[in-house]
């Protein structure tokens, strides 16, 4: 056609042909290794598929390398008859040869990692049975030690005699060190930069350390004032100069080579404005054996010598729930958080970017106790993520996670005993990787505040075009018995405190949008955070959960996918505490004398003190809240599980 040749395949399908016979025997009379030819692929009465056929026949080599038959060979043959409804017969000519052991290894290529180093990583020594799992699992201990570029094993199958494979290893060496910096703009950490070096074979024997830096808040005081509307710095302690200096050893060979050592120490100074400011200076030990193919186990040790600082007593309250003067102190002074950690990942998917097919289980648990692992606040906490994925058609994905965690508090110190599970180890939900109809830690146990001297004692109504506030007099402020039910959404500020229980279930459907690189997703989450354990069963937890649809869209970009989700609240009204601060009258001389009783006050008379003060009522969040109301925009990269 035109310049063109178009071409049809015309089918006719016709009967289906069934596997009438499978035989599978050795070809010269010797005797096969038990279970060799159970479970195969292919089956009798099953359809005579010949990518079965062919998987049946590699599945019998296979299992002969695993069991020591290095020159094993498996013939195929098949036989369909032409009269109709036949069934057809399969048969596998098993030359298994001789049992075989690993014989001398070669080392090619390793010029600044010693030849010896590459020997130790190999899971097989000379005089072992052969195994082509261990060929394979000793090349991933090669490639993980990050500074070889390529690594191969050649098992030398042409040598005599027939009963030994001496093995040639081939690696190609990277650079040994590493230099990476980056600059970056946000929002709540106004100018930031990080460095890192690495050197990838310290001090020889391949091992690994990086020193790392970061430095945030850098000229937030100046980016505030020119561009007020985009930038989140709130002031005071939060626009301080902020960062991180750590460093980080591992020691890839400890008592085997499924074996790694890690050690490292981080000095930290995070602030997150408006919640809290976060001093850490700290360590970890840590031990990890590899167990199988994207499956390691880490027992490991982390100390912290940690404090936490906010502007005013106030926010120590609502984000920490201490509102105490007791509690408030013991967070402001440096103590000591120190548990013993274990963690489980099992990385069965296919990809690290994007997967399609496989799971991800991830098992994390933590344990601190004073006096045996030298923490002063006790806890116990628990973690389970588990991900699954499936390619139910060629582009169409279908992935789900399951999120669940829990945490029981010990005893706090005696001048603490009241602050129950420490603030660092709640859990919170909400956010871009979680509940997507939420911000960030949006979702769960959450306290408002509000400004009394400015909001609660403003007059009702509107005064001079200004939205009014409570109309409270300074006396119902100071007693707690303020009314806020008639103020505007934005008069509060909305704080999440965590929890100690936590589940969340993300559902995703992944599809095609437009080429190979832009998709789309339709999602539904749901999730939700207890303060403490729910009790009632698992009719009270599912009634308890909050669901958000939503869509998204990812571009697959050179640094991974860049997504944009919307996710829509469905959580009606919610009754949520309510916190402020009691009241002083201002004097002349700019002093603040106590509230009289019966004495009316001018709110410009008022100042908030540091005193705090729960109101009796609480305040129906979400009770006007429209469609558009209820939408959050995410932006970031990477899946969002």
């Amino acid at each position: 056609e035109d310049r063109g040749v178009r071409v049809v395949f015309n089918i006719r399908e016709g009967e289906l042909t069934r596997v009438e016979s499978v035989v599978a025997e050795s070809a010269d009379g010797e005797e096969l290794p038990r279970g060799i030819t159970d479970d195969l692929p292919l089956v009798a009465g099953g359809p005579f598929d010949l990518r079965l056929y062919e998987a049946a026949r590699d599945t019998l080599r296979m299992r002969l390398l695993e069991r020591g038959y290095a020159r094993a060979e498996v013939l195929a043959g098949s036989f369909v008859p032409r009269s109709p409804g036949a069934g057809a017969e399969v048969r596998y000519d098993i030359i298994a040869g001789p049992r075989a052991r690993f014989g001398p290894i070669e080392v090619l290529g390793a010029q600044k990692v010693s030849p010896t180093v590459v020997r130790r990583m190999l899971t097989f020594r000379p005089g072992d049975v052969y195994r082509s799992s261990a060929l394979l699992r000793s090349q991933r201990n090669l490639f993980s030690l990050d500074i070889f570029k390529h690594a191969e094993m050649r098992p030398q199958l042409d040598a005599e005699p027939d009963t030994i494979v001496p093995v040639l290893v081939q690696v190609n060496e990277g650079a040994t060190h590493r230099v990476r910096v980056g600059v970056g703009l946000t929002t709540d950490e106004a100018l930031n930069a990080e460095g890192r070096w690495a050197s990838r074979n310290f001090l020889g024997g391949a091992r690994s350390l990086e020193v790392r830096g970061r430095v945030s808040n850098v000229l937030a005081n100046e980016l505030s004032l020119l561009f007020p509307w985009a930038m989140s710095i709130e002031g005071g302690i939060y626009d301080d100069l902020s960062g991180s200096l750590g460093v980080d050893f591992v020691q890839p060979w400890i008592f085997g080579p499924l074996n790694t050592l890690g050690a490292g120490a981080v000095l930290e100074r995070r602030s997150v404005p408006g919640v809290f400011v976060r001093t850490v200076r700290g360590g970890y030990l840590s031990f990890s054996r590899a167990l199988g193919r994207g499956t390691t186990v880490t027992l490991g040790y982390r100390p912290e010598y940690t404090k936490l600082e906010t502007e005013g007593d106030l926010l120590f309250c609502v984000n920490f729930v201490a509102c105490e003067y007791e509690d408030i102190q013991l967070l402001r002074t440096p103590h000591w958080l120190a548990p013993v950690t274990l963690l489980f990942v099992r990385d069965h998917s296919n990809s690290l970017l994007a997967p399609t097919h496989g799971t991800i289980l991830r098992l994390e648990a933590e344990h601190a106790r004073p006096g045996w692992t030298g923490s002063e606040f006790a806890y116990t906490r628990a973690l389970l993520d588990l991900s699954a994925y499936e390619d139910l058609v060629p582009g169409l994905v279908l992935a789900a996670r399951i999120r669940a965690g829990g945490a029981w508090d010990g005893e706090a110190p005696d001048d603490g005993a009241g602050l129950g599970l420490h603030p660092q180890r709640r859990f919170f939900a909400g956010g871009a990787n979680s509940v997507r109809g939420f911000a960030q830690y949006g979702l769960g146990p959450r306290v408002l505040t509000v400004d009394a001297a400015d909001v609660l004692a403003r007059p009702a109504g509107t005064v001079n075009g200004r939205p009014g506030g409570a109309g409270c007099t300074a006396q119902a402020i100071n007693a707690g018995e303020c009314n806020p039910g008639g103020l505007r959404r934005q008069d509060f500020e909305v704080r999440p405190v965590g929890g100690a229980a936590l589940l969340e279930a993300n559902l995703e459907l992944r599809f095609p949008l437009y080429g190979e690189k832009l998709r789309a997703a339709a999602f539904v989450d749901a999730g939700q955070v207890w303060r403490s354990r729910p009790a009632g069963g698992w009719r009270s937890v599912l009634d308890d959960m909050v669901w958000s649809p939503g869509i998204g869209f990812r571009y697959f970009s050179a640094a991974g996918p860049i997504r944009v989700d919307i996710g829509y609240n469905t959580q009606g009204a919610i009754d949520l505490p309510v916190v402020t601060t009691e009241v002083c009258a201002v004097t002349p001389d700019g002093g603040c004398e106590p509230i009289e009783e019966g004495r009316t006050y001018d709110p410009a008379e008022l100042r908030n003190t540091p005193r705090l003060r729960p109101l009796a009522l609480p305040y129906t969040w979400n009770r006007e809240a429209g469609f558009l109301d209820r939408l959050q925009l995410h932006i970031s990269i990477g899946q969002a599980f």
